[in-house]
């Protein structure tokens, strides 16, 4: 195990003069203590630094490299090494000079860290850093944040004095991310390599999130926007829907697919005989900081399923895939490429949502409501969390619960009712006292 030991910077331990070994005596080394300038001490004993700077200093390995430290007096230089073995022993030690880091110089290297991450999510996390996080600390050093300078900007982040880039205040959720997985996870990191104590955002509370809203079309709605969208037109009247366009609601609202699993389909994952779709791949960006999308991993392992189709898809997909090779795109854009969500709902998806005079009567409707249609409509259904967790393609069932709270709390009254109903039943069977 490593350990701390004491150097002597003025002083050789000893030294070979004419064949005789030289050590300094004791009384050299008072003298030394003294006054190095007047001390009796042969040139033999004294090192190149005799007489300059400190003369104790402090030497131990660790972190796979070697530390010196130096200090006035032996007292002062063994109550230092006393105190790092100590620490070294118990798991305590830090690197005096790993808190003079800046969190600017320790963010690209924890970014560095996270190997095997989505190219999306590193470009979530510079912007969020960026945004964020680097106002307020990113040329503090590490070893100076702590626990109060965290929680007032915390303070600062709920109550709105810290904005986003558009002027809006910042939500719980993203509150969150910014503390623990941004700004505590750096810290945590820099716990690891022993370059502070602790991280000092343990214990921060964070404000409360509210119930997560999650806002749905109804399954008429769902069907007003795909008839729109086959129909939609240019605004100088010339036809640009397609077939494809209404399916790919359809398919969305109908399996709860997200929209990058449905435009990573190829037409070998429709498998007809078996009526089910293979959902094993998603659109990912390429690489961070561009925008070039290409197939890649789904969101999380539990991503990969395989969904019924609905009877009412299976005509169109049938069609679709009719004469086409399996590992051609499912869905193309009309250039015959692979469909570019975001795109594709900012071409048809919002248009065909204006055409359909959908209300959003103070929801927030975006492509992703389709998804939370399907879940609405699954829980409406009676479809239990597990079943729904699966066919979601969500990670545990927690995600299932957090996500679709709302839902699942909206259908308490018509439990209640139900078991009111059987209790109503069982009653009218027996004498009414009270009593079973």
């Amino acid at each position: 195990m490593a350990k701390a030991w004491i150097r002597d910077r003025w002083l050789k331990s000893k030294a070979v003069v004419d064949g005789v070994e030289l050590t300094p005596t004791t009384g050299m080394k008072r003298q030394v203590a003294a006054n190095p300038d007047t001390a009796d001490v042969p040139a033999a004993l004294r090192t190149a630094d005799y007489g300059r700077g400190m003369r104790w200093q402090v030497c131990w390995r660790a972190d796979g490299r070697q530390h010196r430290e130096s200090l006035p007096t032996r007292e002062a230089a063994e109550a230092r090494a006393a105190e790092l073995n100590d620490d070294i022993r118990s798991g305590r030690y830090v690197d005096p000079r790993g808190g003079n880091r800046t969190l600017d110089e320790v963010f690209p290297l924890w970014l560095a860290d996270h190997t095997g991450v989505r190219p999306a999510t590193i470009d979530n996390y510079i912007r969020h850093y960026n945004g964020m996080v680097r106002p307020r600390f990113g040329s503090t050093r590490i070893g100076d944040i702590d626990e109060r300078a965290v929680k007032a900007w915390v303070a600062d982040l709920d109550s709105g004095a810290i904005r986003t880039k558009y002027g809006e205040p910042y939500t719980k959720g993203a509150i969150k991310t910014g503390v623990r997985r941004l700004l505590g996870s750096m810290l945590r990191y820099a716990v690891r390599r022993r370059w502070i104590m602790a991280d000092p955002t343990a214990g921060v509370r964070l404000p409360r999130a509210p119930m997560q809203r999650v806002d749905a079309f109804t399954p008429a709605e769902a069907r007003a926007i795909a008839d729109a969208a086959g129909t939609l037109r240019t605004p100088t009247g010339r036809p640009c829907g397609r077939p494809m366009d209404r399916l790919i609601v359809l398919l969305l609202a109908s399996t709860g697919m997200r929209p990058g699993e449905m435009a990573a389909l190829d037409v070998r994952d429709v498998d007809l005989a078996h009526g089910t779709i293979n959902v094993d791949k998603t659109m990912t960006k390429a690489e961070a900081g561009h925008y070039r999308y290409v197939q890649g991993d789904t969101k999380t392992p539990k991503g990969r399923r395989r969904l019924p189709i609905p009877p009412f898809l299976r005509d169109g997909l049938e069609e679709l895939v009719a004469g086409h090779d399996g590992g051609e795109p499912l869905f193309t854009s009309p250039r015959g490429e692979r469909l570019l969500y975001a795109q594709w709902s900012k071409r048809v998806f919002r248009p065909a949502m204006a055409a359909a005079g959908i209300d959003p009567d103070g929801r927030t409707l975006t492509l992703y409501s389709l998804r939370h249609t399907f879940a609405s409509v699954a829980i409406a259904a009676g479809a239990d969390v597990k079943t729904l967790q699966e066919l979601m393609g969500h990670e545990d069932a927690t995600v299932t619960l957090n996500t679709y709270a709302a839902a699942f709390a909206d259908r308490r009254v018509e439990v209640a009712g139900a078991v009111s109903d059987a209790f109503d039943d069982a009653l009218g069977q027996t004498p009414t006292d009270g009593h079973f």
